[in-house]
């Protein structure tokens, strides 16, 4: 995908274009795995699924009511770095604002002048949730376990040995290499000083 430089063309979004376009968008937020990490853990509240819903509605209405007009990657990279950090109470450090806010740019610009290359590129493409799913809050998880750990206690010694094979086996539908990494993986979210959850950097990606 060749992408844009600061800006889109000027070029205003046809009535049959907007579903592709939305539809990529869409994609887009679910495969955004800083935005999906906060929807599982809860790091905005019980309506954070509500909220990333809304972000990926306001993120249209951007586009929308820029029509005509030259779109600035760079303005919705703030829009985005200030949602994750208000909302969602994350500092992204992995530069995902920007990488997100470039490619929306560029799909914007690309299914405007007819061209679905970029959406069905990502129709192809994992959700982010399901990897989201496995890097879920231990503390969450915890809780979660203990809650559903609760009943009768005859039933609990008679399958306690089934049970502590069933806590050692790894998570359903993971691959064998990824269950051998999971032990890492699963790690405290990182805090920062100002009391945010910090999502790093994986990788070599780098700004271009």
């Amino acid at each position: 995908m060749n992408l844009v430089g600061g800006k889109a063309a000027k070029l205003e979004m046809a009535p049959q274009h907007k579903p592709v376009f939305e539809e990529g968008v869409a994609l887009a937020f679910g495969r955004w795995t800083a935005l999906q990490l906060g929807v599982v853990n809860e790091w905005g509240g019980p309506s954070s699924r509500e909220k990333a819903q809304a972000l990926l509605e306001d993120t249209i209405d951007w586009f929308y009511q820029h029509k005509g007009k030259d779109h600035e990657y760079l303005d919705l990279e703030d829009l985005f770095d200030e949602a994750l950090q208000v909302d969602f109470n994350i500092q992204a450090e992995d530069d995902s604002p920007y990488q997100m806010a470039r490619n929306l740019v560029n799909l914007y610009s690309q299914v405007a002048a007819g061209d679905y290359s970029y959406v069905e590129a990502l129709r192809q493409l994992p959700n982010a949730n399901t990897a989201a799913a496995c890097q879920r809050d231990p503390a969450q998880q915890g809780g979660e376990e203990e809650s559903s750990s609760e009943g009768d206690d005859e039933d609990m010694e008679g399958q306690e040995g089934q049970d502590m094979e069933m806590d050692d086996a790894p998570p359903p539908g993971v691959p064998l290499q990824q269950q051998q990494q999971e032990p890492e993986q699963r790690q405290q979210p990182v805090v920062d000083e100002d009391g945010f959850q910090v999502v790093q950097r994986k990788g070599r990606g780098t700004r271009r």
